[in-house]
């Protein structure tokens, strides 16, 4: 799958307000739809993958006299946060193009990063970006930080194809962001990158088999609704056209959240809202908001315990804990209190994403696993996001362990069997490494 580069998208944007010094400047919610299989699935052995942020890059025309249009669609990317004049100027003086004389293809863009001395040059081939790095010219000039590269984020998603085809895992889980922009074209089936989801992942996978049919799934991937689904899509139309069978859980342009009981665990997606550059891992959510979420995460929950599940898998985009990049969702909006409260009745783990790299956590009996490393940007392994201020007493990650997270593109396979205990296997693709393919097992 063509994956993105450059930072996240609205962290470029802040630091092109902050390079042109601009200060900064609920929906309905219906009822879940409640499963039609009336008795609990029995409890068996089962394994399905997860990943986070494959996000898919920003696609501009390629053609050199499809200059005038690849512009445009930049500038409505800056038109996010900036006044439409202020975009098109910082396009038009800062947004460098490069096109081969033997092709009229575009090859480069080089363009503002997060800061006023950040700049980032991407490499395309046909309007897909294939590598990305940034320099600060100012720190250290000369200087070159390799973010993202095309073949991590394609060996993922072959990968777990791979594994669902070969019946290693039943289905996917994403965190979100499958998706660069939510909606370009007319109509979902003209967007370059829900067609690419499409044609890499989706058409790959077989149809569901006869226990997932009986439990009432209907497809084989099952996403967190991320930021970039609803970006230029608040009605997502891409979503729901790539995803049909998510309008059987009650998934609507109103309501972005649902769940689903399989083989005696339970599945529970929320949704944190779309992004705010000015609060970047906040859960802005509408739809509903959080406070509504929370309520329904306590019912779903008790409705768990009640029935004598034993193993929950939440999953929602912006991530609980993370000590580098944006950060984690702040305090006022964690959910950490409301999901640790039942860890003594249920076996927990959350999913999620949004900041571009792994780390793992384990927080007062809950699992949690930051999943970034689907195949977008790896912003977070550049010099000042290494190592974001938290307080002395924040948890530590287990992945990295105190070092400085690097490229490190990947999923977790995860095997559930009842009454055990539940097998977390990383398989990652480091293309940095002398041993650039390795498998990892988690909470060991």
């Amino acid at each position: 799958m063509r994956k993105t580069v450059l930072g996240t998208f609205g962290c470029v944007l802040v630091a092109v307000a902050l390079f042109v010094s601009l200060p900064a400047s609920g929906a309905g919610w219906t009822q879940p739809w409640e499963s039609s299989v009336g008795q609990r699935q029995p409890d068996r052995p089962f394994s399905f993958a997860v990943y986070g942020d494959s996000r898919s890059m920003m696609y501009l025309p390629y053609k050199a006299d499809q200059e005038a249009e690849a512009r445009e669609l930049m500038v409505d990317m800056f038109e996010l946060v900036l006044p439409e004049k202020v975009s098109a100027a910082v396009v038009q003086k800062d947004v460098k193009l490069t096109y081969d004389p033997a092709t009229k293809e575009l090859v480069q863009m080089v363009m503002p990063f997060m800061t006023a001395s950040e700049v980032s040059t991407l490499t395309f081939d046909k309007g897909w970006v294939t590598e990305a790095s940034v320099e600060d010219v100012k720190l250290m000039p000369g200087v070159r930080h390799t973010m993202f590269r095309l073949q991590g984020g394609d060996w993922v998603a072959r990968e777990m194809v791979k594994d669902v085809q070969g019946g290693r895992a039943k289905f996917i889980l994403s965190t979100g962001d499958l998706v660069w922009w939510g909606k370009q074209g007319s109509k979902p089936s003209d967007n370059p990158y829900w067609t690419l989801v499409n044609e890499d992942v989706l058409k790959q996978l077989p149809p569901p088999d006869d226990q997932m049919r009986a439990a009432g799934l209907p497809g084989r991937v099952f996403p967190a609704v991320g930021n970039h689904e609803v970006w230029g899509d608040s009605d997502v139309e891409g979503l729901l056209s790539a995803f049909p069978y998510l309008k059987k859980f009650g998934v609507s342009d109103k309501q972005l959240i649902y769940k689903f009981d399989f083989n005696g665990a339970r599945f529970i997606f929320l949704w944190t809202g779309k992004y705010d550059y000015r609060a970047p891992t906040a859960w802005g959510a509408t739809r509903p908001t959080y406070e509504k979420q929370m309520k329904q995460l306590q019912q779903w929950l008790d409705e768990a315990k009640a029935a004598g599940t034993k193993k929950v898998f939440i999953a929602f985009h912006n991530p609980t804990f993370a000590r580098s990049g944006m950060g984690a969702i702040p305090e006022a909006q964690n959910p950490h209190k409301t999901i640790a409260a039942y860890a003594k009745d249920l076996d927990i783990v959350v999913f999620n994403g949004h900041v571009h790299t792994t780390e793992i956590y384990d927080v007062d009996g809950v699992k949690y696993l930051l999943l970034g490393g689907g195949g977008a940007e790896q912003d977070p392994i550049l010099p000042g996001r290494t190592h974001i201020k938290v307080p002395a007493d924040y948890p530590p990650d287990l992945y990295w362990q105190g070092q400085s997270p690097k490229e490190d593109y990947n999923y977790v396979l995860v095997d559930v069997k009842p009454g055990q205990k539940t097998k977390f296997t990383l398989n990652r693709f480091r293309p940095w490494s002398a041993e650039p393919f390795g498998t990892v097992e988690l909470y060991k």
